[in-house]
């Protein structure tokens, strides 16, 4: 017995059709197996107004070497106002931001992350030393900063955002 003719073009159109779409989207997944971790508070100063912002939630996050620069701004070619002499979970950071791209090697990242160096100068150091993480991804667990709107009067933004 023959299959009618309709049905066969009807079941030639599903396959097309199934096969313009393509194989199934799998869903994306962050590869930093190595996030930035316990969070503790700290005092922080500015140090060019004296202004206090007491207990900073800051994270310990694991550089992946030491003598990882820190930069005046999220910048590779600004200055490097000091560095961070020692790898692993021995510094925190308060908090990331989107800079130019830093390059090392086959490693680049546009992320950023504020921190004081081990000259007691603050500023911001190129997340493409970070343990774990990809090209172009921020740390799975360090925190961005929260929002600094305000109504009639605005604090300046804290030192460490800008």
């Amino acid at each position: 017995m023959r299959t009618p003719f309709r049905v066969r073009i009807a079941a030639l159109a599903v396959v097309a059709l199934a096969g313009l779409a393509g194989p199934a989207a799998v869903p994306a997944q962050a590869t930093d197996n190595v996030p930035c971790h316990t969070t503790v508070k700290r005092d922080l100063v500015d140090p060019s107004s004296g202004r206090a912002w007491p207990g900073t939630g800051v994270m310990y996050c694991n550089p992946t070497r030491g003598h990882v620069p820190v930069h005046a701004s999220r910048s590779p070619g600004s200055p490097v106002v000091g560095h961070l002499e020692q790898g692993g979970a021995a510094y925190w950071f308060v908090t990331e931001l989107k800079g130019e791209t830093y390059r090392d090697g086959a490693a680049e990242n546009n992320w950023w992350a504020s921190t004081r160096a081990d000259n007691d100068r603050w500023g911001w150091t190129p997340e493409v030393y970070f343990a774990g993480g990809g090209n172009y991804e921020d740390d799975a667990g360090l925190l961005m900063p929260g929002s600094y709107t305000c109504a009639n009067t605005c604090a300046p933004a804290p030192f460490w955002a800008r």
